[in-house]
């Protein structure tokens, strides 16, 4: 029974809510970013992604196995360093993002 006073509680609480103080009318919204902003964000995560494709290094050949070529690795450092230009690059597009 407390539980469910506790569901109606919360029902009335987020009801009351929307016609709070500065509160946009509930037909109105407003998107978090531009189609220029997601196009910029998108063409990061494209150079991040070439980026570490290029950090896979080729194994080497097992001694005595039935297998010619060894598994890949990746270069920890080279994924990091494609993490973070992606990082500023998300930034960058943030930065030209119309404010409010």
């Amino acid at each position: 029974m407390r539980g469910l006073a506790i569901v109606f509680a919360l029902l009335s609480i987020a009801c009351a809510g929307g016609g709070a103080a500065g509160a946009e009318p509930l037909g109105k919204m407003r998107l978090a970013q531009t189609s220029t902003v997601t196009k910029c964000m998108m063409a990061c995560n494209s150079q991040a992604a070439a980026c570490q494709t290029n950090c896979v290094i080729p194994g080497t050949p097992p001694t005595g196995a039935a297998t010619a070529t060894g598994n890949a690795n990746v270069s920890t450092s080279c994924q990091l360093n494609c993490s973070t230009q992606q990082v500023a690059c998300h930034t960058v597009c943030a930065r030209t993002s119309p404010s409010p």
